[in-house]
């Protein structure tokens, strides 16, 4: 089907369950060298088959995509802020982009939290007063909730994101133990099961109130039942456990937060919004400017003072951590 429009509370994380199953499955057939070298076997354009590591995939990707926008911009791109989650932002993570920007002819100059861009649009430096923000984004390809505290700067207390598709994980699950058989390494069997999931969303988003899943695995077929109630309660049950899990691994109470900053374009989603308003009665929700928005339009800002202050032409880079695919 085409594309789902934004305040689809159906689809609410088809597209970050997808990221997640890319984090855990390569597109790649794997060849372990004798001396024990991970690689990847690729097809070239030409057909012929070559063998890449983790690192030379990666390289691969991040030339085409600063090929892409060279192309776009009509400049060159040598120098790069990267934009990401605050989930991703690790100390591996940096030096594996790091490396891939470096081997492309790059100069990766700074790593900035989506978090910290969503808060930073809407801090007040007239008032430097301490403050705790959490910031949720639901978006494009992306779920992740942050806790950060204000002072002198911006700090990200927790941050949760890679909690991957309710549906799929209820339909594993019970697939599992119906089946007696642990599908969790099994690519081909999980492939089927998060299409077949996806297939139900989008019947059920064009309007039926339930629909039947069919799974044929091991020799064996599941039906498996679904309702439109149901699933829309599991997707949001989902966003009612990450913020649990946001405000416990930060220690904070969640009274003790003074403002939501809401980014991405699916926190507009009137459901959404009411989850949010089962744990903040109080504060203040900013979105004064429409949360699709906002992390672009401080990441431009940001880029722009970076510019000024360097004499650099500086480009910023969304990422995410995906595995091999991380640009």
């Amino acid at each position: 089907m085409d594309r789902c429009p934004d305040n689809c509370v159906v689809h609410l994380h088809s597209a970050a369950g997808k990221d997640w199953f890319l984090r855990r499955l390569y597109p790649f057939r794997r060849y372990v060298s004798p001396e024990g070298t991970r690689y990847y076997v690729t097809t070239q354009a030409d057909n012929e088959q070559k063998l890449l590591t983790p690192a030379q995939v990666s390289t691969v990707h991040f030339k085409e995509k600063k090929a892409d926008m060279e192309s776009i911009t009509g400049c060159g791109v040598d120098n790069i802020i990267f934009i990401l989650p605050a989930s991703s932002n690790t100390p591996v993570y940096q030096s594996q982009v790091s490396d891939a920007a470096a081997a492309a002819g790059a100069h990766p100059l700074f790593f900035i939290e989506r978090p910290v861009l969503a808060a930073a649009y809407y801090d007040d430096s007239l008032r430097p007063e301490p403050k705790t923000v959490l910031v949720f984004e639901l978006g494009d390809r992306i779920l992740e909730i942050s806790l950060i505290t204000k002072d002198l700067d911006l700090i990200v207390k927790a941050a949760v994101s890679d909690l991957g598709c309710p549906l799929f994980h209820v339909m594993l699950s019970e697939l599992s133990s119906k089946l007696e058989f642990d599908f969790t390494s099994d690519v081909k069997a999980l492939i089927g099961i998060r299409t077949e999931c996806e297939r139900a969303k989008n019947i059920l988003c064009l309007g039926s109130d339930s629909v039947e899943l069919k799974f044929d695995l091991q020799g064996r077929e599941v039906i498996e039942t679904l309702s439109r109630a149901s699933l829309v309660e599991m997707n949001l049950n989902l966003l009612r456990s990450g913020i649990m899990r946001c405000l416990t691994e930060a220690g904070i109470e969640k009274e003790a937060v003074d403002e939501v900053v809401l980014a991405g374009a699916s926190s507009n989603i009137p459901e959404v919004r009411q989850v949010l308003r089962e744990f903040f009665h109080m504060q203040p929700f900013r979105c004064e400017t429409d949360p699709a928005n906002v992390i672009q339009l401080s990441a431009q800002k940001y880029v722009r003072i970076l510019s000024d202050l360097t004499g650099l032409r500086v480009v910023g880079f969304h990422i995410a951590d995906l595995g091999v695919f991380s640009v």
